[in-house]
């Protein structure tokens, strides 16, 4: 596991390494019902310039945060 992001009370955002080669992000919940991965999320190739769009993408985000913040 890299890291967490809490998105609700119930919801966290996880970021994890699969093979060595592939970022998982995927969202966890615990709730009084369930506790588990949800089918949310995604998998990303890290050396297929999979990443470097994305990176690309995340930037264009934060632009438009710092514009509307």
């Amino acid at each position: 596991e890299i890291g967490r992001i809490k998105l609700t009370d119930t919801q966290e955002l996880v970021a994890f390494l699969v093979d060595s080669e592939k970022l998982d992000l995927r969202i966890w919940v615990e709730s009084n019902n369930y506790k588990g991965w949800t089918k949310q999320g995604f998998r990303l190739y890290l050396f297929d310039d999979n990443w470097l769009e994305f990176r690309k993408l995340v930037d264009k985000v934060d632009e438009v945060y710092e514009e509307i913040a």
